[in-house]
């Protein structure tokens, strides 16, 4: 008869063994786990620690010296030659050394203020101040979202690695909504039922499955055919002001044709009378000095003097007269371009490998004043008439939020600017990324607000959403959301005080936002922000306090821009929806 436990002394050895490699194997389960999530060994330091998230605030209140005077001029921090910034310029293909506009170009704060007739949001954040969120005023009794919304189902186009799959709408895709009104109704392709329908609000909205779609905002319905490009849009279009029907858009990426060839990205403007195409420029420019062309920048027109004006991610800087006929009894409309103009400049540090060219955000402007960020860490003030560059301010990190500007109460006119991190990161992919306020007459930096963030996997952390620049009851406030701080998949809604940059309140997120929020302002003086997240989130807040008062999840990410008419929201999500809420 064996003894107990003879068989466990006898097989003592194997079962270790065996012990050892279930151990082993789950161990190697949870590493393979970790790294399908990391997508790289070094990233797993940043799954594991939290950065120092939000830091003290660095002011230089002093340099707000200035921002009333009507002409802007580099200071000794902002003078160009200190980044050893060359330019050059191109007039209907023929490089120049001087150049003055023969119309100039004026957005006067009269202007800027009235820059257009038309009802709803028809450009990135609702005007070249890039200051308003949302159209109307809003009446909020309930505080809460139906849960009785629409939804639109979409596409994908396939990207230029001729493998993945550009899906729905993303960064910062903000649909354009817009109530025509009825003689122009009339003209366009709509179909019957929107063309009866009394204040039908049309959204327009290119999307990254390569259409331009219509619907209605109260139903999600098609309000007319959409148009095929086959491009893939990522960011938003522009209809122009001047109440004439036409949108202009850029694509966002190279598409492969059907035979494998490489179709380059490139500028479409489309008449939305009949959905023709009637003009495209930006194509493989041999001009750019960056060979990825991309235009997610949302366009600026000029209305007195037809002039179009697009920053590319190519590096190229375009303006030109469109020279519009449009005829709203015939129901014709035709453009003619001319003054072709192509404007170009780096630094000493520009490289396609590392500073790099071009802006994937959008410009704002002011009297004769184009304001934008690019890729390599500069915001620059470009005189329009002369196609000069008058300051140039180093933020050091790539800006992918839009600058907005403030003109204020006295006549100071300031940008808040903000950045992500892709240059300089320490050895474990962490580092600074800011929000700052400019003198925009100047370019002195009168606050910075930093934070420490993760960029891994190619996804940089900071600030990709643009900010709100407050009124009312948040007057006082410049609303922003940060990405990948303090740890890797968290982040930041943050209001910070548009006098020093010091925080009002934060909201912490399970899952960052690269969204940008929406305010909608109600009759009795309340203030409510919108905002979508990453995971899928889209948040009712208290704009004054951050309190959360309502959430849906959609299952995916949100990371594309609302657009709000009064209290109907339309956004386009990653997983080819997009969706309409009313908030009640």
């Amino acid at each position: 008869m064996k003894k107990p436990g003879s068989f466990l002394k006898r097989n003592f050895g194997k079962i270790l063994l065996t012990l050892l490699a279930l151990i082993f194997l789950m161990g190697g389960l949870v590493v393979f786990r970790l790294l399908m999530k990391v997508g790289n060994i070094k990233y797993i330091y940043n799954y594991t620690v939290s950065t120092r998230g939000s830091l003290p605030v660095e002011q230089s209140l002093s340099n707000a010296q200035g921002a009333d005077q009507l002409v802007a001029n580099a200071t000794s921090n902002t003078n160009p030659n200190n980044l050893e910034i060359t330019s050059s310029l191109y007039v209907d293909g023929e490089l120049v050394t001087d150049y003055t506009r023969e119309d100039p170009i004026y957005f006067s704060t009269d202007l800027l203020n009235n820059f257009t007739q038309l009802e709803g949001i028809i450009t990135f954040r609702g005007n070249y101040y890039r200051n308003l969120q949302s159209y109307g005023t809003a009446s909020i009794l309930e505080q809460a979202f139906d849960r009785n919304y629409w939804s639109f189902s979409t596409g994908k186009v396939l990207k230029s690695d001729g493998v993945n799959y550009w899906s729905g709408n993303g960064w910062t895709g903000q649909p354009l909504v817009v109530k025509w009104d009825d003689e122009t109704k009339q003209i366009m392709n709509l179909y019957e039922e929107a063309k009866k329908k009394e204040d039908l609000v049309e959204v327009i909205y290119p999307g990254m499955d390569g259409f331009i779609h219509f619907l209605d905002l109260d139903t999600g319905k098609p309000t007319r055919q959409a148009i095929n490009v086959g491009m893939t849009f990522k960011g938003t279009a522009s209809i122009h002001p001047g109440g004439i029907p036409m949108v202009i858009c850029g694509s966002g990426d190279a598409q492969t044709g059907m035979y494998g060839e490489s179709i380059s990205p490139r500028v479409y403007i489309y008449s939305l009378i009949d959905g023709t195409l009637l003009y495209e420029f930006g194509a493989n420019d041999e001009i750019a000095p960056r060979v990825w062309h991309a235009y997610d920048s949302s366009p600026i027109i000029h209305a007195e003097t037809d002039t179009l004006i697009y920053p590319g991610e190519n590096g190229v800087l375009y303006t030109l007269k469109l020279n519009t006929q449009y005829d709203p009894e015939k129901g014709t409309l035709s453009i003619n371009p001319s003054e072709f103009i192509q404007y170009t400049y780096s630094a000493a540090r520009s490289s396609e490998s590392k500073y790099t060219w071009g802006s994937e955000s959008s410009a704002t402007v002011w009297g004769s004043y184009l304001f934008m960020g690019d890729n390599g860490g500069i915001v620059s003030c470009i005189d329009l008439n002369t196609m000069k560059m008058v300051w140039a301010c180093n933020v050091e990190e790539d800006v992918n939020s839009t600058p907005i500007l403030e003109e204020d109460e006295n006549g100071n006119r300031f940008l808040y600017v903000a950045t992500t991190l892709k240059f300089n990161t320490n050895e474990h992919n962490i580092g600074e990324a800011a929000i700052f306020k400019l003198n925009a007459m100047t370019g002195e930096i009168v606050w910075k607000k930093p934070f420490e963030v993760h960029t891994v996997k190619g996804l940089a952390g900071g600030v990709l959403s643009t900010g709100i620049l407050g009124k009312g009851v948040i007057s006082d406030y410049v609303i922003y959301s940060v990405s990948k701080t303090p740890s890797i998949d968290s982040g930041y809604i943050i209001a910070l005080n548009k006098e020093t940059g010091e925080e009002i309140w934060r909201h912490d997120l399970p899952m960052y936002s690269w969204s940008s929020g929406d305010v909608i302002y109600t009759e009795d003086g309340k203030a409510y922000l919108i905002q979508g997240c990453q995971n899928g989130d889209l948040l009712l807040m208290d704009a004054a306090t951050g309190e959360v008062l309502d959430k849906m999840n959609f299952g995916t990410g949100i990371e594309a821009t609302p657009a709000i008419f009064d209290n109907k929201l339309v956004v386009g999500t990653r997983n080819e929806k997009i969706i309409g809420v009313t908030i009640k």
